[in-house]
């Protein structure tokens, strides 16, 4: 599923332009599309936790009212699932993590639990508590290699998971780990030839569709029309997508 990214940018050049406001560049929209795009599908995760409340709370519908299994259809497209190796027990997480949902041993029979790395001290301090093969725990890392990023700022943090125990007792066989993840969207984008603001004309082959659900187009323009409006300096154009961004809101709500 995906939202094709000429139909919504050219939607939302229409609206702007209607009263002569003015332009937004292709540069300007891939920017605020990718934004909007990792905001929807972080507000996904919160609508559907709403949801399943509601659903346990005894205020379900089945069929096209099960609201729970429709907003689960949005974030399933970004499911993925990776090995991971571990080495004296750590492992790199894969890059484009966004959520991790389950590490666990890759046929699946044992899972491994998370915990904050300031509360291992107190699980290995006991016999009750530690970590063992059969019930391991890991705590996330952040390290950088020290480069600079595409925009030449910051570095490329990457993420390690260390696992208690590290498995060195060769009479449990690990293998790899397997970790279940929601992804992170790959980065819309309106390719062009031409090279000024009358001239700009659609490289379908060189442009990236929006990976959203199609339910999430209105939602779309309506939330990169909001950050045109600051863009462009018109306060209008803020203020009626605020207005039609709270209306889409309260009906999910």
């Amino acid at each position: 599923m995906a939202i094709n990214v000429n139909k919504v940018y050219r939607t939302v050049l229409s609206i702007i332009n209607k009263e002569g406001r003015g332009f937004l560049t292709p540069d300007q929209f891939n920017r605020i599309g990718r934004q909007v795009q990792l905001d929807l599908l972080d507000r996904a995760f919160f609508e559907y936790n709403r949801a399943v409340i509601s659903h346990s709370a005894g205020r379900a519908v089945n069929d096209y009212g099960d609201i729970p299994e429709k907003i689960q259809e949005k974030i399933d497209p970004f499911y993925k699932a990776a090995d991971i190796t571990l080495t004296n027990g750590v492992g790199s997480l894969p890059t484009d993590i966004y959520k991790i949902i389950n590490i666990s041993i890759t046929n699946k029979n044992i899972q491994l639990e998370k915990v904050d790395k300031k509360n291992l001290s107190y699980l290995l301090s006991s016999p009750l508590t530690k970590p063992t093969t059969s019930f391991p725990v890991y705590y996330q890392r952040t390290k950088s290699d020290g480069a600079v990023d595409s925009e030449g700022a910051g570095s490329n943090p990457t993420l390690d998971i260390i696992v208690e125990p590290a498995f060195t007792d060769q009479s449990w066989t690990l293998g790899n780990l397997l970790c279940e993840y929601i992804k992170v969207p790959a980065d819309p984008k309106w390719d062009f030839s031409g090279g000024t603001t009358n001239s700009y004309s659609w490289d379908e082959s060189g442009s990236k569709n929006f990976e959203l659900h199609p339910a999430d187009e209105v939602d779309l323009i309506v939330k990169i029309l909001g950050y045109t409006g600051i863009i462009i300096k018109d306060p209008t154009v803020i203020q009626a997508a605020g207005g039609e961004e709270s209306k889409i809101i309260q009906l999910k709500q």
